[in-house]
């Protein structure tokens, strides 16, 4: 299985951590024996390569996102590109699974898209992983 990895990049707050939480979810997809994509990782980082055009940035993820199975899209933060490719998926028919923290206010909007098939809402970064690894679990026994 090929997951899509979403989640914002630009602006963080704290972006050393919000990476490094990225890299935990990969990390844990990699153990399932999944296969992925994300951004950061994969040469459209905004902090590291930015001087890859948005046009690029635009080509590189909707072609990586077509090849994926599943989009898994973290909401921590505010993130327009987040948004659309979560549209993305929805209009190529793949399924996202959206994460966030437990007590963050996610547009209802966003909730109600027919793509999002499961929200894992955590309490901590370690239940977050606690909660993704089960999901892999029942999507790839």
């Amino acid at each position: 299985m090929r997951i899509f990895f979403a989640g914002p990049l630009t602006d963080l707050k704290n972006p050393d951590a919000t990476k490094a939480f990225y890299t935990q979810l990969a990390d844990t997809a990699k153990h399932r024996g999944c296969d992925y994509f994300w951004a950061f990782l994969n040469g459209t980082d905004p902090i590291k390569n930015p001087d890859v055009s948005p046009k690029k940035v635009y080509q590189v993820d909707t072609k990586e996102l077509s090849r994926s199975d599943i989009m898994v899209a973290y909401l921590g933060e505010p993130s327009t590109g987040t948004g659309i490719e979560i549209e993305f998926a929805r209009t190529h028919h793949i399924p996202v699974y959206i994460l966030y923290e437990k007590g963050k206010k996610i547009s209802r909007m966003l909730r109600g898209c027919p793509a999002v098939k499961k929200e894992l809402v955590f309490t901590s970064r370690s239940d977050a992983l606690t909660r993704f690894d089960t999901l892999l679990s029942r999507l790839r026994p």
